[in-house]
């Protein structure tokens, strides 16, 4: 038994000599840097492996991308199908709200040429009763109006123009109109004598 613990107290002390064989010339800087060296060695292992990682992270997205395009183009024919189905829905609504803009457009020129009618006839009518009145030597027999009643009967004549008025305002009612004489309004003992000698 003491044999044994001779023999093993020897193996232990063996493999201490072998240890100081090995390292015992290593001193207390030369461990310092080992374990310096060591722990740089771990952060760069571990940068290292976190570059990895986001390198991966961003391939897997990347991919992930391409795979979601690729699902999209194989959807392409069925996409540009209903486009086409829903082109010709438009063009055809297109096409039937154009027929009735051009119904209304058509019946709105209608309208505006009945009232452009009406409009001018009422003109028309207006300036008659003004050629009878002032052109009248019984009616007016000094043959001769104011200022005001002239300016009223031109721009009533300049209207009766701008809707196409012709015919007889112009070969007519003009030459009769312009012949008369126009009493300017500061005139007022003439404008008094004017207003009497009407019926």
């Amino acid at each position: 038994m003491i044999d044994t613990a001779q023999n093993n107290k020897q193996k232990g002390k063996g493999m201490w000599d072998a240890v100081i064989e090995a390292f015992g010339e290593l001193t207390v800087a030369t461990v310092i840097i080992f374990a310096v060296a060591a722990a740089a060695l771990w952060r760069i292992y571990r940068k290292a492996k976190k570059y990895v990682i986001k390198q991966y992270k961003k391939k897997e997205e990347r991919n992930k991308k391409i795979q979601e395009c690729l699902d999209q183009i194989k959807l392409y024919p069925k996409w540009r199908q209903q486009s086409v189905a829903i082109q010709k829905e438009f063009t055809e609504a297109i096409n039937g709200l154009k027929e009735v803009q051009e119904k209304n457009i058509e019946r709105l020129e209608e309208i505006e040429a009945a009232n452009r009618r009406r409009k001018r006839n009422e003109l028309r009518e207006r300036l008659l009763q003004s050629y009878h009145y002032y052109g009248s030597k019984d009616k007016n027999p000094m043959q001769a109006w104011s200022e005001m009643e002239a300016d009223s009967f031109w721009k009533v004549f300049k209207d009766y123009e701008d809707l196409d008025g012709d015919g007889y305002a112009h070969s007519e009612i003009q030459p009769t109109m312009n012949n008369l004489e126009k009493i300017p309004m500061h005139e007022t003992e003439k404008i008094r004598e004017l207003m009497q000698s009407r019926r």
